[in-house]
């Protein structure tokens, strides 16, 4: 796998934007172009000019990040697009994250604006499309070339998930699926379950036992559907996808058990490349605040690591031994707006991130405990 940098991204609220403790998203098995992590939604941690730091962006720009701290800012200006569909991916690869999303000024278009060398430049916009439902919306690379292509599930004819293949300096072809089962809404997810560096369409199934569905990318199109076995889907808040046991296949992570998240368990199902295999599910563990759980690698040993809020309020981190959880470590913080667990020193180890009384701060993972904070 081609490594550009590995960020560990989330949502924040910084630039005048809400500064509430909210949903981390995980990456690289989530949401992926290979080598470069951008994040699916209006703000995120990701690198938006190249130096491989983790760069603060949101709907008013963004906060550039340095060796040691913050710096200057670059301003967005434009359209922002509907809430859905919005994303901090990089469209034309070249390793910097561009603002992508839906438009309407009578019809739908898919936009991106292309970061450049000191700030944003050229939008490029499609033609007419259909923009899908709401849950399921996300920029992913889907042909492996490196640049994020936009994906939807739509109804025509049944349910079908279809992808907007990106040129780099514009968008080409549009190829759809065939009818498949949808899934609930939590869940939706696009991931690498095959670790062919192609995004797949994942989700839950079932109206009685539950279980989990990947349609797999195939070249210009979709392959074939693989299923678990009866699973525990978790909560809804909970269901992500994640590399656990290091080998470029996303795999299937939940809370499940005890709804009161302080006393509760941690599960993974792995993927085979061609179904899924083992589960493993932690001992009884605190699992932190809602909405503040998610997945990456603070010890830089290719597997993603739990990480959460708990109270204090405290940053903290259960080891993925990739087929168990094994030793947690923990640092007292005094914040966690717009918390993202993303590798702000260039190390390979995912650091706790956050906006604290409306400035950035990021503490420095050791891989076996909480350093030093910048900010």
């Amino acid at each position: 796998m081609t490594l550009r940098r590995w960020l560990w991204t989330a949502l924040l609220g910084v630039l005048g934007l809400a500064t509430a403790a909210i949903l981390v998203v995980p990456t690289p098995a989530h949401a992926t172009v290979t080598g470069f992590q951008g994040a699916q939604g209006s703000w995120g941690w990701t690198d938006v000019n190249g130096d491989g730091h983790s760069d603060l962006c949101g709907q008013s720009g963004c906060r550039l990040a340095t060796a040691t701290g913050f710096g200057a800012t670059w301003a967005l200006g434009g359209d922002l697009g509907w809430a859905a569909g919005r994303a901090w991916m990089d469209f034309n690869a070249d390793a910097k994250a561009d603002y992508c999303r839906v438009v309407n000024s009578g019809t739908f278009f898919l936009q991106c604006t292309v970061a450049g060398t000191s700030g944003f430049g050229a939008t490029y916009t499609s033609g007419a499309v259909d923009p899908g439902y709401d849950a399921g919306r996300a920029w992913v690379d889907v042909t492996a070339d490196y640049a994020a292509d936009y994906c939807r599930l739509i109804n025509s004819g049944g349910y079908r998930v279809q992808c907007t293949l990106s040129t780099r300096t514009g968008f080409g072809d549009t190829f759809t699926s065939g009818v498949l089962d949808p899934g609930y809404d939590q869940g939706r997810t696009w991931a690498d379950v095959n670790g062919d560096n192609r995004a797949d369409y994942c989700r839950i199934v079932g109206s009685g036992t539950k279980y989990l569905q990947c349609t797999l990318i195939s070249g210009s199109g979709f392959g074939a559907t693989i299923t678990s076995a009866g699973l525990d889907p978790g909560y809804d808040d909970s269901r992500r996808f994640a590399d656990v046991n290091g080998d470029s296949r996303a795999d299937y992570c939940r809370i499940v058990g005890s709804a009161l998240y302080s006393s509760t368990n941690l599960r993974c199902t792995l993927s085979t490349g061609t179904g899924f295999g083992l589960t493993f599910t932690s001992p009884t563990l605190d699992a932190g605040y809602a909405n503040t759980g998610g997945w990456a690698d603070v010890n830089a040993d290719g597997r993603q690591d739990y990480c959460r809020i708990v109270g204090g309020p405290q940053a903290r981190c259960t080891l993925s031994t990739g087929s168990g959880f094994g030793t947690t470590f923990s640092t007292p913080i005094s914040g966690y707006g717009s918390l993202g667990w993303t590798d702000f020193n260039l190390d390979y180890r995912a650091d706790a991130c956050r906006v604290e009384s409306g400035v950035p701060r990021c503490t420095l993972s050791t891989g076996n405990a909480f350093g030093v904070t910048y900010g």
